[in-house]
């Protein structure tokens, strides 16, 4: 019994974290002195993979904003070059990875 109650609880748990439905058209908004990164993210397959990246970016220093596609794997982020580089994103972004739920 124990076996069949762990299979279902797998079998939705997956279904949930693998449907990603056609997403809003979210847009950046790049300011002259803004500059954008791209960092991929193999392993977001749903909104609550969207929610830890894109929450865990907001209170960066210099992060104006960020959007994570989720049919593409790839976070771009706009940021102030003035306040972060590219690379300490990057490094952001992977730590965020392991609190990604679908992983």
């Amino acid at each position: 019994m124990r076996i069949i109650i762990t299979l279902i609880a797998t079998i939705l748990i997956t279904a949930s974290c693998n449907r990603t439905p056609p997403e809003e058209t979210r847009t950046l908004a790049i300011g002259e002195t803004d500059s954008v990164v791209v960092v991929p993210v193999p392993g977001a397959v749903c909104y609550k993979c969207q929610n830890v990246i894109e929450g865990g970016l907001k209170d960066e220093l210099g992060v104006k904003q960020s959007i994570l596609n989720l049919h593409t794997k790839q976070v771009s982020i706009v940021y102030s070059p003035t306040s972060t580089t590219a690379e300490a994103l990057e490094e952001k972004v992977a730590s965020l990875i392991p609190d990604l739920p679908c992983n």
